[in-house]
């Protein structure tokens, strides 16, 4: 929406003023003419080019000549053409198009244009819109920023660290004493703030700084004027863009389809998508995903997870306090499954099998508290967490002294992270668990294994070593079937 839809509404959006401005080369035609004249050149022209004179929809479905637009394309007073003036458009009987069109269609999805004809200027403002709220979801999401930090960005807020060539967004700090009215131009601001970004986010920017004159990046409004609320001096509520979300998810299911005829964004299961929840979704993801914070600093193009970390500035710990309420509720419901399948009879086996059973039966009478505040977050962290990870078709129940993949660093002199390390783990090391999720895992990769080992296109040392992953998972597997928790007691 942002990259291939955005520049042809800030194209239509442009063209349309120009018209309004009469400084559009189009009307380079008409100058110096009456009114008459130039109503009469219009359909001489027109006529001769062969368009269609621009239309809308009239309430029976049918085209009608929109005379609002010619007028405002002859740079006509008070933008009306007079009906004593309608005549020549009329007595030539030219055709009527289904819109009144502005600007050109570049963009292209999948090698098409996105759409067949130009965008009329009836559904201009409601395309605006829409781009503005994609505009929003990009910059919210992909920053950590609150609703109302964003809405009030201003223009010229992108910038690049001289030094360190990060690319940031200055704005303000939006919760409690940062929320105090803006000092003036010049005054020192003491709830400044600086957003370390990814190009993404700068690309938004620069399309909304397009998309509207205002100070603002969200104005309070696009098109019409505010009477109580000037875009001059107001920016957009989070109240406005949450329906301006909900008009673009309309708008995209509305305008594309799927071949399944599924709509391309389903109805969210939680209900409506309000603007406070693209920052906690991002700490969602960190958490719940497979090496959260290595994969969001991939995803977004960090060098570093320290700079996932600091998405909402150095001063702001609500960030983190973020992905500490998320990670709270995502281990508690880890426990809560992990001891659900104990209890059916799910099998462990492995040197850490008794550490993974005892882990579990004690974390998991955890019976509730009221997190109010960020250290009894913290509190529970510590209470509730088994330090037990579920990696890929293996279990990790975490003891330092025990991780060879601790270990292996601390002997090459390297860095050590307070957690496990999937990259190198080690089959041999003694904090290794397998639940019957991981073994079935394990089957289904031993035939892929197996498929690889007798691929008579691959190298040999290739195949040999895939041979040896498939013999080793054999015998964890084999292990499992003949070991049970309680024999891994005794």
């Amino acid at each position: 929406m942002v990259d291939t839809i955005g520049p042809d509404i800030v194209a239509a959006r442009d063209e349309l003023d120009r018209y309004e401005a009469g400084t559009h080369p189009d009307q380079d035609a008409y100058h110096g003419l009456s009114s008459r004249q130039r109503v009469t050149r219009f359909a001489a022209l027109t006529a001769e080019h062969r368009n269609a004179l621009p239309g809308q929809l009239s309430s029976d479905g049918q085209s009608a000549i929109n005379w609002a637009q010619i007028a405002i394309r002859l740079n006509l007073t008070n933008h009306q053409v007079h009906p004593h003036l309608r005549d020549p458009v009329l007595d030539r009987d030219l055709p009527v198009a289904a819109g009144s069109f502005v600007g050109t269609i570049t963009g292209r999805i999948d090698d098409q244009p996105w759409r067949q004809q130009p965008i009329t200027t009836q559904e201009l403002s409601a395309l605006m819109k829409c781009l503005s709220a994609a505009c929003f979801v990009v910059i919210s999401y992909l920053s950590g920023m609150r609703p109302g930090e964003t809405l009030n960005l201003r223009r010229g807020c992108a910038s690049q660290h001289p030094d360190t060539g990060q690319l940031l967004v200055n704005g303000r700090y939006g919760k409690g004493h940062g929320r105090a009215p803006r000092p003036e131009d010049g005054e020192h601001d003491p709830w400044a703030r600086a957003w370390v970004v990814v190009r993404p986010v700068h690309q938004a920017i620069e399309i909304l700084e397009q998309l509207s004159e205002s100070p603002f990046l969200f104005p309070a409004s696009l098109t019409g004027a505010h009477v109580r609320r000037p875009a001059d001096h107001n920016a957009r509520r989070t109240g406005d863009m949450t329906h301006d979300l909900q008009r673009l998810i309309d708008w995209v299911n509305t305008t594309f389809a799927r071949t399944d005829g599924k709509p391309l964004i389903p109805t969210d299961p939680n209900g409506r998508i309000y603007p406070s929840r693209f920052r906690r979704t991002l700490a969602y993801f960190i958490v719940r995903r497979p090496r959260g914070l290595i994969a969001a600093a991939l995803q977004y193009g960090h060098v570093s997870t320290t700079v996932t970390l600091s998405y909402s500035g150095k001063a702001d710990t609500g960030w983190q306090d973020d992905v500490a309420v998320e990670r709270l509720e995502a281990i508690l419901e880890q426990n809560e499954q992990d001891h659900l399948l104990l209890a059916e009879g799910e099998s462990v086996s492995g040197p850490a099998a008794t550490a993974y059973q005892d882990q579990i039966q004690q974390t998991h009478r955890f019976a509730g508290r009221s997190v109010n505040r960020v250290r009894n977050v913290e509190r529970l962290l510590a209470q509730v967490d088994p330090n037990i990870h579920h990696g890929d078709a293996m279990t990790c129940v975490y003891r330092p002294e025990t991780a060879a993949c601790r270990t292996a660093r601390v002997n090459e002199g390297l860095p050590v992270d307070d957690g496990p390390l999937e990259a190198e783990c080690q089959s041999g090391c003694l904090n290794l668990a397998y639940t019957d999720r991981d073994i079935q895992l394990l089957r289904e990769r031993v035939s892929t294994l197996d498929a690889g080992a007798e691929d008579p296109l691959a190298p040999e040392p290739l195949r040999d070593r895939t041979r040896a992953q498939a013999s080793q998972a054999r015998s964890v597997i084999a292990r499992h079937e003949t070991t049970t928790t309680t024999d891994a007691t005794s």
